[in-house]
């Protein structure tokens, strides 16, 4: 007998078709095989009366291999047509230790189909007649009752991809019994005893949906089990027929790797989710596809891994998992999916449950080989000094790890380490006691960093950037210079760097450039830039040092520069340079009048002159340090004074009645050979005024008036003009006595 097909999808079916061939074939390999040899079964069908005979729609006969025992019968060769006057003749090169069974199918849908047995036909498998190789059957046949209806197809499809058939399913071993579906989609199934159910099997091509017809809601589905019967007879049955299609379940599940977790999808419908139209893996694309599904009704997804690291569940509206193993419970909170001929895409989005969970980052090139790279676990209870190891995880291909931790003991520390076995190199592997997603790993386990368990893969054993050129720093180490940071090379070449500059070892506030202007605060430091090169998650950045330079401390006045020596007409000066930190390489002095630079005065002495009387006279030293700074002070300015001329008077005695003449000097050491002002000249109570010009050159005569005899005193008082008050003062003479005789 044929076994009871299924509307499995059709990937599902090819697959188990293969295993049972596979079986039948490995047991036949394990028991010897008797020769094979040429005899038949043979018999005769005695027709019922009233049955007309068809050449177009002959009776068939098949025979099915059974073995003792087994519930079950397989078919064996092919179907042998029933001669007009009831004669047959089915199969060939039968084994002789092997039992068989004959069933009866008619063209004509007006014989029961059954098993040969008891001289009739029987619809059970444990009622059929045995036969043997070489043995001859006869049987009477009766007429039977038939199932119609018509299969709908759906809206524009017109069976071009393959005839639709319709057959039904009798017994707990689901026997065949033929149907024909004629070109308007009508249908016949049968002929039946009287009262038989029966289920009815619509076998499709592969754009439409095939499967097990259910009375209850008009659905097809993929088995037996899920689907009612119909009795025959029956008729103006309506077996919907929709197009095949595909629901794409897209897993949102950050970090997911396929090494760590087998996850499937199941994909349920019916009443509470009763029945499963199939499963599905997840593929490396994160995908998971169901390619044969009725697009005429929705389904809901429920995830299962069966390895305890990611929910399980229903899957809800928004893609996330409700957490339950009993779907019938939480059925009305599963999302509904329809699916279609193109395929529809529905997002899934469960949690990680709480794990040690991580990665370890694998150098470019590096050669994995299965169980040399591990990660162990270590705990330590609360209050006590020693850790307990815990086991360890192999680390997968793609580098991920994770330790399932249910629950620990309240108080329990735990850290992980990376170790390298089977005589690997270790060579850039993050190897050591787990420190930090940037840091990396560390020899201690007591330096180590504790972890927790989480829902995300958020331990990481970091590859550490490394140097290749060292970084510098160039330019001149003096205040107001530019520094520029040369950041080196690192490896990998894609790690990005950024720069700090120390002064003293001390980061500078918002020094963070590659060039940096020294300022005062850095004179007499030490100024060195920190470059940090880092390439992102998982990676641990690295840092390094310039050598520091040395800012050479730029120089200062300490002591004012002062000017030594009187300060007037004629008079030399000298400049004392004051005092300087550092010392000076050099200095240069210029002389300055009312602030001014004296042109050619840049000596360390200077002789007022006639320009700085009534002036301020000051003196400027520049001084300039080893570093090439410079620095500058100018002394206090000190007037030049005007020159206070001497006058002098001169009387010659006289005779009484008789004039007298005074000579007149004014003398201004040289200062002016011409002064010019008025002179007056005083005898008793009677002062003459004279101008003194030019052309007297300070030298003028006066005319007294004549006086008695006796005694006279004669004074001469100078008042200088406005031009000449610039460089002199007014002066008066000494008293004279002059005689009159």
């Amino acid at each position: 007998m044929t076994p009871a097909p299924t509307a499995l999808p059709r990937t599902r079916s090819a697959l188990l078709a293969i295993v049972g061939a596979l079986s039948l074939l490995i047991a036949g390999l394990v028991t010897p095989a008797a020769a094979a040899d040429a005899t038949t079964v043979t018999g005769r069908v005695v027709f019922p009366a009233g049955y007309t005979y068809s050449a177009a729609q002959p009776p068939r006969v098949l025979l099915s291999d059974r073995n003792p025992g087994s519930s079950t019968a397989f078919q064996v060769g092919t179907w042998a047509t029933v001669a007009a006057d009831g004669t047959f003749a089915v199969g060939q090169n039968l084994r002789t230790d092997r039992p068989y069974v004959l069933t009866l199918h008619d063209g004509q849908h007006r014989l029961v189909n059954g098993y040969a047995g008891g001289g009739t036909t029987v619809q059970a498998l444990d009622q059929a007649t045995t036969l043997a190789t070489g043995s001859s059957v006869t049987f009477s046949a009766t007429l039977g009752e038939r199932i119609t209806g018509r299969v709908q197809l759906p809206s524009g499809h017109k069976g071009e991809t393959g005839p639709v058939g319709v057959r039904g399913l009798v017994g707990a071993e689901g026997r065949l019994v033929s149907g024909t579906v004629a070109a308007d989609g009508t249908f016949v199934v049968g002929a039946l005893p009287s009262g038989t159910p029966v289920h009815l099997e619509v076998t499709t091509p592969y754009d439409l949906y095939g499967g097990v017809w259910n009375p209850a809601d008009g659905f097809l589905v993929p088995g037996r089990e899920h689907a009612g019967t119909v009795t025959a007879p029956t008729s103006g049955l309506s077996l919907q027929v929709n197009r095949a299609g595909t629901i794409r379940a897209q897993l949102d599940l950050p970090d997911f790797s396929a090494y760590e977790s087998l996850l499937i999808f199941e994909a349920v419908t019916g009443p509470g989710g009763s029945i499963s139209a199939g499963t599905a893996i997840v593929n490396p694309d994160d995908t998971a596809t169901f390619t044969t599904l009725d697009t005429g009704r929705t389904y809901a997804l429920h995830l299962t891994t069966g390895m305890g690291k990611v929910e399980e569940g229903l899957v809800r509206a928004d893609g996330t998992v409700l957490p339950t193993y009993d779907i019938a419970e939480v059925w009305s909170q599963g999302a509904a999916v329809r699916p279609t001929p193109d395929g529809t895409t529905f997002v899934v989005r469960p949690q990680w449950l709480p794990a040690l969970r991580g990665r370890v980052m694998l150098p470019e090139g590096y050669p994995f080989e299965r169980d040399t790279l591990l990660v162990r676990r270590y705990e330590r209870l609360a209050g006590q000094t020693t850790w307990i190891d815990r086991g360890y995880q192999d680390v997968r291909q793609d580098g991920t790890f994770t330790f399932a931790v249910q629950s620990i003991p309240e108080g329990t520390e735990q850290v992980l380490g990376l170790e390298v076995t089977g005589g690997r190199p270790v060579g850039s592997l993050p190897v050591g006691f787990w420190a930090g997603n940037d840091t990396a790993p560390v020899a201690s386990i007591d330096a180590a960093k504790r972890v927790t368990p989480s829902r995300e893969r958020d331990i990481v054993f970091p590859l550490s950037v490394r140097n290749a050129t060292a970084p510098s720093v160039t330019g001149t180490a003096r205040v107001g210079a530019t520094l520029t940071a040369k950041v080196g090379t690192w490896t990998p070449a894609s790690a990005t760097t950024s720069v700090q500059w120390l002064r003293d070892g001390t980061a500078v506030s918002g020094a963070t450039g590659t060039t940096y202007t020294l300022t005062a605060a850095d004179a007499g430091k030490r100024v060195a830039a920190r470059v940090t090169a880092d390439n992102g998650l998982g990676w641990a950045p690295a840092v390094l040092t310039t050598p520091a330079v040395d800012v050479a401390q730029p120089i200062a006045n300490v002591t004012r520069v002062s000017i030594s020596g009187t300060v007037g007409y004629g008079k030399t000066v000298w400049v004392k340079r004051g005092e300087w930190s550092p010392d000076p390489v050099s200095t240069s002095v210029q002389w300055l009048r009312d602030g001014v630079a004296i042109s050619g005065a840049t000596g360390s002495s200077y002789k007022v002159g006639k320009s700085d009387v009534g002036k301020k006279l000051s003196v400027r030293v520049t001084a300039k340090g080893a570093d090439g700074s410079t620095a500058r002070s100018t002394s206090v300015a000190t007037k030049v004074p005007k020159v206070t001329p001497s006058v002098k008077v001169s009387v010659p005695s006289v005779k009484a009645g008789t004039k007298l003449k005074a000579t007149v000097t004014v003398d201004s050491g040289g200062l002016v050979t011409k002064p010019l002002g008025t002179v007056a000249v005083t005898i008793g109570s009677k002062t003459v005024k004279v101008t003194l010009t030019a052309t007297h050159a300070g030298k003028v005569t006066v005319t007294l008036p004549a006086q008695a005899k006796g005694s006279h005193k004669v004074t001469a008082k100078y008042t200088p003009t406005s031009t000449s008050s610039t460089y002199l003062n007014g002066a008066t003479s000494s008293t004279v006595t002059v005689k009159v005789t």
